[in-house]
């Protein structure tokens, strides 16, 4: 959208507040015209511009200029992506100010809560629905909301929430386009491949039309088993089809179907642990055992500061590959893998003057989702490396969501939505969510009842699987019998804006959220570890409300005010702690179920445009007071993990970001956060103490960019410097130095260039200066002598160079 007709956008919804013109007639024009905003804070363009566009959202549910929501936002267009060559929304988290994403999932506003990395804090919604999609090829535009958003995006919005909106069917062109990317990374055996493609096709022009997306992609894994020289791959390939069909110019229906599939057998962290000592079985011939051998443990020493691999090695030997790095090396018994698919149907229903003045709109999705995978770990945990032991994981569900929204459209200074929403999450029966195994081989079988049999004082695994499961290889199983878990919400927000003459409007805001859960779980625990089942049906209700303020004094500025709350909800632990869990210090905490937290967001932020436009900013400050923390809670004599409500904690800070033209083809960006996050009580289960800081959350980050619009022999192009900068944080209360993740700097270089009309060229350097960095890492245990402990170690990549080229037919 031309500036222009942005400004034409702003000007008629002041002029309908003021009671000055009627409601525009043609709103579908307007809205298709609106959400194909591509200008953002940070968006570089192929050539020179004078002034920065403002820029139009959906964060209310319905597109507005940015200046008019009271609100503290980021939106990263397609254009800004493709410069960038980011291929997933989770490469964009980190250049956010306040944001952190320690291995992936975003948390904003230093609301983590315990010692996990993926603590739900923030939720995603693609196209009108919650459905966390990564792959940002063919999106128009991500919105990244900050602050609890739980009267209109519901639960797991403490910190905020994620919009990703995809590009719609064009009704009236045929397009066809396609990228290839190849990338390298130093250190990465092969080249990074990947393919995408659109085809958007009319089939009744101005009325029905297709648009069918899809990308496919793979690479080797960089860090290498050194017990059987395995790497391993990971892919992903995903498909969308839109039908979009517009009967009239009031009404909008857009069919989309998506399969998201996803494989790796690759490992992302390596084990930086040096052990003091192994464990080794001494193995004596004897026709009388049960198994044809007597087994006694001997526990040699490592070498000094030798790590895992080196002292596995030293004693035992393994695949030694002449060019292998040590820096990205690990060993395991056997090797993992993990893989998930996602099938998802969506409608979403958009009708204007429904009603006179009153427009509907509804959003649905079903989607069956399958998850498979292999936990090779527990070769480690269980069997100290002995022997070959392992789960195998399965299982399936499907989920229905519905939605359906009011909103006011009609003239005169009050706007209004109300709706109504419903979740329903249902698992399959399956008799097979975990099994564990344990190698067929004598010498296992010996040394596995020697160990779980006489050491650990449990029974013999070959015989307990025979005679519970008929197979003497199998020792524990995990059988899911039923599981439900509903949320119904009833929705609503009104908004009143004043004019204060002289071009200055006050709008008062107020908006409240009514939800109700149910949870329904049966499961069944047998075997060595555990005999158990857990059958619970439980629930709970509540609400949540939100307080605005939003002051224009002018044009170009606005100050706001915001009093709002957030909730994740409440669930089900699963099943009940094993045997071996039952004196841990830790366990005491546990129950079946736990109860829905609460965030309670103070908040004052500013944003406008300045200096002829020239520049634009945005920030705010907060206080976020949160309450029943759900914190992951690892026992640690045992190796599992329960969720409880056990904490309380605040965090304080201020983000700002800025984009400031210094010249027609040059432009500086800058963001920067701090953030003080801390706990509010003691909290003995996960190792915290009143004042401790937050885990996962860094004191600062930024992100600095310069932006060089060029024209290199008549053709268009761009040059991009950036720097993002990332405080230190730990990973773990009862914090140890194998916790601590050390602040970084990475530089990267992007240039594009308009080789053709029809063809452009992106070459992106990321991690110029080829630093190691360290971006997430814990220990696995408090125990740190512990030869089962592992100190997990993820880096982010080194020098990358990727080349892509976009061509149109």
């Amino acid at each position: 959208m031309s500036r222009k007709q942005i400004k034409a956008l702003r000007r008629s919804k002041l002029l309908k507040k003021k009671h000055n013109i009627s409601r525009m007639k043609n709103r579908a024009k307007a809205t298709a015209a609106a959400v194909s905003v591509t200008a953002i804070l940070a968006t570089p363009q192929l050539s020179a511009q004078e002034a920065i566009d403002e820029i139009v959202v959906t964060a209310r549910k319905k597109p507005e200029v940015i200046l008019d929501i009271p609100m503290n936002i980021t939106s990263i267009s397609e254009e800004e992506m493709k410069i960038r060559n980011i291929i997933d929304k989770e490469s964009l988290y980190r250049t956010i100010a306040g944001a952190a994403s320690p291995r992936g999932q975003l948390i904003l506003r230093g609301l983590s809560g315990s010692n996990s990395s993926t603590p739900g804090t923030t939720n995603v919604w693609t196209d009108g629905v919650p459905f966390n999609f990564s792959n940002v090829y063919d999106v128009q535009r991500v919105e990244v909301l900050r602050g609890p958003q739980g009267t209109l995006y519901g639960s797991n919005a403490i910190g905020g929430t994620v919009k990703v909106i995809t590009n719609k069917p064009n009704l009236n062109e045929l397009e066809i386009s396609g990228s290839v990317m190849f990338q390298n990374e130093k250190h990465r055996p092969g080249t990074e491949v990947r393919a995408f493609g659109v085809v958007n096709l009319p089939i009744v022009e101005g009325s029905l039309g297709l648009r069918v997306t899809a990308q496919s992609g793979s690479k080797t894994g960089k860090i290498l088993n050194l017990n059987d020289g395995h790497r391993g791959e990971t892919e992903d390939e995903f498909i969308r089809t839109q039908l979009m069909w517009e009967p009239n110019d009031k009404t909008r229906v857009n069919l989309s179907y998506v399969r998201d599939e996803w494989f790796s057998d690759a490992y992302d962290n390596v084990d930086l642990s040096t052990p003091p000592y192994y464990y080794e079985a001494l193995l004596t011939p004897n026709a009388d055992a049960t198994y044809g051998y007597d087994v006694e443990l001997a526990f040699p020493s490592c070498p000094s500061g030798a790590s895992r691999p080196e002292c596995k090695l030293s004693h035992i030997g393994g695949l030694i590959q002449d060019d292998y790095n040590p820096d990205f090396a690990t060993w395991y018994l056997l090797n993992h893998f993990d893989e998930n698919s996602t099938s998802l149907v969506a409608l979403t229903i958009d009708r204007d003057d429904i009603f006179d003045g009153v427009d509907l709109s509804y959003a649905g999705s079903y989607r069956d989702s399958n998850t498979a995978g292999r936990q090779n770990h527990w070769s480690r945990y269980d069997a100290q490396d002995m022997f070959r032991t392992w789960i195998d994981d399965t299982n399936g569900w499907t989920r229905f969501t519905h939605e359906l929204r009011l909103q006011s459209s009609g003239e005169g200074p009050l706007e209004w939505t109300i709706g109504a929403f419903h979740d329903d999450s249902r698992g399959d029966e399956n008799p097979n969510v975990q099994w564990q195994y344990h190698a067929s081989d004598n010498r296992s079988r010996a040394i596995s009842d020697y160990l779980w049999g006489y050491w650990w004082g449990y029974e013999d695994p070959t015989q307990l699987g025979i005679d519970m499961y008929g197979n003497g290889n199998v020792h524990y199983n995990g059988s899911q019998l039923r599981w439900d878990d509903t949320e119904t919400a009833y929705f609503g927000e009104v908004s009143y804006t004043m004019d204060l003459q002289d071009g200055k409007t006050l709008e008062l805001t107020g908006g409240i959220r009514f939800y109700d859960i149910e949870n329904d779980y049966y499961y069944v625990d047998s075997g060595l570890w555990n005999n158990d089942t857990t059958d619970i049906k439980d629930g709970e209700d509540g609400n949540r409300i939100k307080l605005s303020a939003n002051y224009r004094p002018s044009e170009n500025f606005a100050v706001f005010g915001i009093y709002s709350e957030g909730y994740r909800p409440g669930g089900n632990n699963g099943s009940a702690p094993p045997v071996s869990c039952r004196n841990d210090p830790a366990v005491g905490n546990y129950s079946d179920r736990y109860t829905s937290d609460q965030t309670e967001n103070t908040e004052i932020g500013f944003k406008g445009l300045a200096f002829d436009r020239k520049v634009q900013f945005s920030g705010a400050i907060y206080q976020i007071d949160w309450s029943g923390v759900q914190a992951k809670v690892y026992m640690d004599t045992c190796g599992f993990s329960y969720t409880a409500n056990a904490a309380t904690a605040k965090s304080k800070g201020f983000e700002l970001e800025t984009t400031t033209m210094l010249a027609d083809d040059l432009k500086l960006i800058v963001n920067y956060s701090r953030t003080n996050s801390e706990m509010t009580s003691d909290v003995p289960s996960i190792g915290a103490s009143d004042g401790d800081d937050m885990t996962m959350v860094p004191n600062y980050n930024y992100y600095l960019a310069i932006d060089k619009a060029i024209n290199f022999r008549g053709r268009d192009g761009n040059l991009r410097l950036d720097v993002n900068g990332y405080g230190k944080f730990k990973t773990h209360f009862n914090v140890k130095d194998q916790d601590i993740a050390d602040g970084y700097e990475v530089v990267n270089l992007q240039a594009s260039l308009q080789v053709s009309e029809n063809t452009r060229l992106n070459v992106v350097v990321n991690n110029l200066l080829d630093d190691r960095i360290v971006r997430y890492k814990f220990a696995r245990s408090r125990n740190i002598g512990s030869y089962w402990n592992i100190y997990h170690t993820y880096y982010a990549p080194d020098r990358t160079v990727a080349v892509r080229m976009d061509y149109t037919f």
